[in-house]
């Protein structure tokens, strides 16, 4: 896990396993187990192979993107550069576009789910969950970057872990665990 030295609100996993959490979320975070949250939904998605997925999906459009400039190289008159040209920038867009938006609605809300039992084995609270999407729908709606444009909106998914927290037992934090998360917070400073 890296936090990244920014104040844009977002975190966000690698096909390799690695998670970016910024200093911007994590000044809306409130206690470890709303932060254990964030980093259970990252952990699905690295369990879901989400990245993976993601990528092989770029590859099969960049290929037939790439494919259909050829064909229409071969086939077109003097405006062929112009075409390629085209191309090449809607491949670009596609890679910027994946960057940009993170992965799609079903796979954040699916994330959303197995987080809830990720941080149920490890022993954290998974109503904490509801807490950190709370902060982070009262950001969203402030924002124009970060989460609100790489996640759907906080309340959509705050419904759909609603309805799967009716499945857990909400335990209280120890004492003891949020006087230490508010000490590694302070030093953060």
């Amino acid at each position: 896990v890296v936090i990244l030295d920014t104040n844009q609100i977002n975190a966000f996993a690698t096909s390799g396993g690695h998670i970016f959490v910024t200093r911007g979320l994590l000044s809306c975070v409130q206690s470890e187990d709303s932060l254990a949250s964030v980093i259970a939904h990252e952990i699905a998605h690295i369990q879901f192979k989400h990245g993976i997925k993601a990528i092989k999906s770029d590859r099969w459009t960049n290929a037939a993107l790439t494919s259909t400039g050829v064909a229409l190289t071969a086939f077109s008159d003097g405006e062929k550069g112009e075409i390629i040209g085209s191309f090449a920038e809607g491949i670009d867009t596609i890679v910027s576009t994946m960057v940009n938006t993170g992965y799609s609605k079903s796979q954040e809300y699916e994330a959303d789910l197995m987080a809830l039992k990720i941080m149920n084995s490890a022993g954290y609270n998974p109503y904490s969950m509801t807490e950190m999407l709370l902060r982070l729908q009262e950001k969203q709606s402030k924002s124009s970057g970060g989460f609100a444009t790489t996640h759907p909106s906080a309340k959509n998914r705050l419904d759909r872990v609603y309805k799967e927290l009716e499945n857990y037992t909400e335990n209280s934090i120890p004492k003891a665990r949020q006087n230490r998360f508010n000490q590694s917070i302070k030093k953060m400073g």
